[in-house]
């Protein structure tokens, strides 16, 4: 049994090591796409996938409720299901054609081998001319193949779920701050 923890724990510690040597100037580009768009006055909306989904929310509410800082709240907005929705697979992409709009992002987390949902979302983000961070694992299906080249990849080093959404997790708090920093305290990437 204490074999078994320790590999758990050295497995999210390895993947961590590893994010922090390969993503560091992708998660910078996200945070100054992020912040440039924020104080352009456009909007941040998030969705996921399976257990991705928690993340996406959690960080709409930081970008709402701030993460270090107190101040005002960043215009952004979880999509999610609806109970009202006739398709389940097209809530988020009908919620994204709905109210996005040219220049607004969408953070796609993707947790799962393939989504259909988000990557619904994701196409209509496209037909709406606006940006897409997918944050992602290293077997994120065809979710590369929808970004273009103004679209933001995050590709964490894992294929397994649980540790992708770990990491997930962690880079909404790490951009929230960045974001935070560039804006209210003169940090720059």
């Amino acid at each position: 049994m204490r074999e078994f923890l320790k590999n758990y724990y050295n497995e999210s510690i390895q993947i961590q090591v590893a994010a922090s040597e390969t993503l560091a100037d992708v998660l910078v580009d996200a945070a100054d796409l992020l912040v440039s768009s924020l104080l352009a006055g456009q909007r941040v909306f998030s969705c996921g996938d399976g257990q991705s989904l928690f993340v996406a929310n959690h960080f709409a509410d930081l970008l709402l409720q701030g993460s270090e800082l107190e101040r005002p709240p960043f215009p952004a907005l979880a999509l999610g299901l609806s109970s009202s929705q006739t398709s389940e697979l097209e809530s988020i992409a009908r919620q994204v054609q709905a109210i996005g709009s040219q220049g607004d992002i969408l953070v796609a987390f993707i947790s799962e081998q393939h989504s259909e949902r988000v990557h619904q979302a994701m196409e209509a983000a496209l037909s709406r001319e606006m940006t897409i961070i997918a944050i992602i694992g290293t077997e994120s299906g065809d979710a590369t193949g929808l970004l273009g080249p103004a679209d933001i990849e995050i590709q964490i080093p894992a294929a397994n779920p649980a540790r992708i959404t770990e990491q997930q997790l962690f880079i909404s708090h790490l951009l929230c701050s960045l974001i935070e920093q560039q804006i209210f305290q003169g940090g720059t990437s």
